[in-house]
């Protein structure tokens, strides 16, 4: 039994040392196994072999805390940019409408004042005086263009009686000329229009200039004369040589065409010196005393000519008959005179008078 024992004993431990080497040999086969077959991720990547493997949870601690507040930051710096860039699309989209706006107010004024512009070229002229009355006289705001428009357009309907003499324009919208004169038509202060006249020298070396005869009062529809102009182209003739007798006579009569075309348009000429439609009973005072020489020359002229007659009255008052009844009073005094011109109920003018009896014209036209 006990040789039995021994035996039995002696096969267990062989096999149990057998069963070890088979799990070693197990378990070396498992490493094996596992080290020639690489592993796979869950995104399906191969990882290398022999090389660690980092978990996800690793790399976020291994990962640099975030700048929060950097980030907030670039986020507002970022919205900043965007809200500036929509700023600026609005203010040019603003200023664009702005421009159109204001182009379309500049086209409507424009429109307007063509408008305005066609109504004064139709216009007769009663309509004219219309818009001188609202736009001129009303003081209304208008274009510089439409101001000369109707200017131009209103002073040529008082002017059209000298078309006879060749009325044209110039290159200058406020003048035209005729024949025998240039006349110049300006709005003065009282937005009434002065009409100037310039009569043509007789030689290049004299010189004459603009005067201001006539003014055309529309709000009131009158015309005044400017008689001491009157008096001043007399002395132009007398006394300067600028003009011929026959020059003055042609102009006395386009003067009056021109007044008679006032009255028949409903305007008021006030009493002058050039008028030739009334009778002349004309008391004239001037600003200097007539000298003895004035008197001895008028005496000598009037002894050489039949029809007139010098005559001394009392108290220092001399009579000079001429012809036709025709008579002149002098008073004298110490310094200025006094005349008085009687007509006899002939239509003259004080121009076509003293243009008639040059020797009387030192009595009116001082000689310095």
């Amino acid at each position: 039994m006990n040789n039995e024992e021994e035996k039995n004993s002696e096969l267990n431990q062989e096999l149990a040392a057998e069963t070890q080497e088979t799990q070693v040999s197990k378990n070396e086969s498992e490493t094996i196994a596992k080290d020639e077959i690489p592993e796979v991720t869950d995104a399906g990547e191969e990882l290398p072999l022999n090389e660690p493997v980092i978990l996800e949870s690793d790399r976020v601690q291994l990962t640099p805390d975030l700048d929060l507040e950097a980030y907030s930051r670039e986020k507002q710096n970022t919205e900043r940019e965007v809200s500036e860039s929509f700023d600026e699309y609005y203010e040019t989209k603003e200023q664009d409408h702005q421009r159109i706006e204001s182009l379309i107010e500049q086209a409507e004024i424009e429109l307007a004042d063509l408008r305005l512009r066609k109504d004064i070229m139709e216009a007769d002229f009663n309509e004219l005086c219309q818009h001188y009355q609202t736009l001129i006289i009303g003081n209304q705001e208008i274009s510089i263009i439409a101001k000369k428009t109707l200017l131009e357009y209103y002073a040529y309907e008082f002017l059209k009686p000298l078309r006879s003499i060749g009325l044209t324009a110039t290159d200058n919208y406020d003048i035209w000329k005729t024949k025998h004169f240039l006349v110049k038509f300006q709005l003065n202060e009282e937005k009434a229009l002065d009409l100037y006249f310039k009569l043509n020298p007789i030689n290049s070396h004299y010189e004459s200039h603009y005067l201001p005869l006539l003014t055309i009062y529309s709000d009131t529809r009158e015309v005044q004369v400017n008689d001491h102009q009157i008096l001043h182209l007399l002395r132009q003739w007398y006394t300067d040589k600028i003009f011929t007798v026959n020059q003055l006579s042609l102009f006395n009569y386009d003067v009056n065409q021109l007044l008679a075309h006032f009255r028949a348009s409903s305007f008021t000429v006030s009493p002058s010196l050039i008028d030739n439609t009334q009778e002349l009973a004309v008391d004239l005072e001037t600003e200097f005393p007539i000298t003895t020489e004035i008197l001895d020359q008028i005496f000598i002229t009037t002894m050489e000519n039949k029809d007139y007659d010098f005559v001394t009255a009392q108290d220092e008052d001399y009579e000079i008959f001429l012809d036709k009844k025709q008579r002149l009073t002098i008073r004298m005094a110490e310094e200025n005179t006094h005349l008085f011109i009687d007509s006899d109920r002939r239509k003259r003018s004080l121009l076509d008078f003293f243009t008639s009896y040059e020797f009387l014209v030192p009595l009116v036209v001082p000689s310095y």
